[in-house]
C-alpha cells in the first residue's frame, strides 16, 4: 500500500506514469505562463510601440485588431498581460504533456517547438490577410517577423525554462521518479514530431497566402 510519502502532488504514485505526466504538465504551465508574460505580454507590446514608431501617423491611437490602442501603454495593457500569462501557461501545460513523447536533445527540442510555434501560430495564426493590424503596420516585413519571434522564443523559452524547473531544487525538492522518461516509445516520438513539422507546414502555407494578399 502506498503511503502519502510515495505519492506526488496529484496523489498518484511518484514511480507512476500519471504523476510523471501530470506534474509535467504543471511544472510546464508553470513556464508558459512566465514566457507568456515576458514573450506576450510584454514583447506583444515593445513590438507594437516599435511599429508604431516606424508606420505612418495617421495609424497612432487606431485600435489594433486585439481591441487594444496601437502601442499605448495604459490600464489595458494590465489585461494583456494577464491574458498573455493565461493562454502561456494552457499551452505551457501542453507542452508539458507532449515533452513526455518527443524524444531527442534538448536544443534539438528547444528550436524544433520553435519553429513549429513561429510559423503555426505566428505565421499561420497571428499574420491574418483579413485583418487591419498587417494592412496599417509597416514595413510589412518587420511587423511579420516581430510577431513570428515572439511565439517562436515563447517556444525555445519554455523548453528549456521546463527542463531548468524540473530538475531537483528546492521548489521542487521531491519530483516523480519518471519525469525524464519518455512514453510510446519512438512510435510516440515521431508522431509528436509528425505534429509539430504539420503545424510549421500549415503555418507557412497560410503565412504565404497572406502576405500574397497583403502586398
Amino acid at each position: 500500500m502506498a503511503t502519502s510519502a510515495d505519492k506526488g502532488p496529484f496523489g498518484a504514485r511518484r514511480d507512476g506514469k500519471i504523476a510523471a505526466t501530470l506534474t509535467s504538465g504543471a511544472v510546464g504551465a508553470m513556464a508558459g505562463g512566465l514566457a507568456g508574460l515576458a514573450w506576450g505580454g510584454v514583447g506583444g507590446r515593445i513590438a507594437m510601440r516599435v511599429l508604431l514608431l516606424t508606420s505612418p501617423d495617421y495609424v497612432r491611437g487606431l485600435v489594433s485588431d486585439d481591441g487594444f490602442e496601437m502601442g499605448r501603454f495604459s490600464p489595458d495593457t494590465i489585461a494583456l498581460l494577464i491574458l498573455a500569462a493565461i493562454l502561456g501557461g494552457l499551452a505551457g501545460f501542453l507542452y508539458g504533456l507532449i515533452r513526455m513523447v518527443l524524444r531527442g536533445p534538448q536544443w534539438v527540442i528547444a528550436i524544433g517547438l520553435g519553429i513549429a510555434l513561429a510559423a503555426g501560430v505566428g505565421g499561420g495564426v497571428i499574420v491574418n490577410a483579413e485583418g487591419n493590424d498587417f494592412r496599417l503596420l509597416k514595413p510589412l516585413w518587420l511587423a511579420v517577423s516581430m510577431f513570428m519571434v515572439i511565439p517562436g522564443a515563447w517556444g525555445v523559452t519554455v523548453v528549456l525554462l521546463t527542463e531548468r524547473l524540473l530538475q531537483p531544487s528546492a521548489l521542487f525538492p521531491k519530483l516523480p521518479a519518471r519525469i525524464n522518461e519518455r512514453y510510446w516509445g519512438a512510435t510516440g516520438s515521431a508522431f509528436g514530431w509528425m505534429v509539430l513539422a504539420a503545424m510549421a507546414g500549415l503555418g507557412i502555407t497560410d503565412l504565404v497566402r497572406d502576405v500574397a494578399k497583403l502586398t
